[in-house]
């Protein structure tokens, strides 16, 4: 009778180192291809937390100002087709350097609340921000009464290079360069909730 108890218990035990082995081997495996998934997102959403979302490519950060606002320089001197306001058209009204001429080549972007991230999965305790959060923030002043210069999304919009002719008219407009942002940009805010992974 105790040598049938006994192989019970061991086939018992059997069942569940087993089953523990499976388990483990899964999750290794869903995490190795999930690690090779967050691989192939350019830029990575580390990157864009910690550096991209605060100023445009080839600009630098240079700190943050009065209001908690990334303070980014045109340090290499890149061509900016609206230095000072346009009075018509799609980018009537926006800024691209703080100063509305270009003298100090320097432009300001609203922070990201500190409670939130970029980065999936809510690490550090952090909430990662869906799709629609991420269209919100690049497309947002920011903190009533700390606005930023102007919002990511219309900077893309109306502060790449371009060229005008002699009368000072718009012949081309290329989009201002801000990998990681650019795609946020296009998402459809109708698809709420949904995650994207730039």
């Amino acid at each position: 009778m105790s040598n049938i108890i006994i192989n019970i218990l061991a086939i018992v035990g059997l069942v569940i180192l087993i089953s523990y082995l499976i388990s483990y081997i899964y999750y290794y495996f869903k995490s190795k291809k999930d690690q090779s998934l967050m691989m192939q997102v350019n830029p990575p959403n580390q990157y864009m937390q910690e550096s991209g979302i605060k100023c445009p490519d080839y600009w630098v950060n240079t700190g943050v100002d009065e209001n908690g606002n990334y303070i980014c320089k045109n340090m290499f001197n890149l061509n900016v087709l609206n230095k000072s306001p346009p009075t018509s058209g799609k980018c009537l009204d926006v800024k691209c350097y703080q100063d509305g001429t270009g003298a100090e080549k320097i432009v300001n972007f609203s922070p990201i609340d500190s409670k939130s991230t970029w980065e999936p999965n809510n690490p550090n305790g952090k909430t990662s921000l869906t799709s629609k959060e991420k269209y919100d923030f690049v497309n947002s002043l920011g903190e009533s009464g700390k606005e930023a210069t102007v919002s990511r999304c219309d900077w893309i919009k109306c502060c790449g290079s371009g060229n005008k002719d002699a009368d000072d008219n718009v012949l081309w407009n290329a989009k201002g360069i801000w990998q990681g942002i650019n795609s946020t940009c296009s998402y459809s805010p109708n698809s709420v909730g949904e995650a994207i992974t730039s």
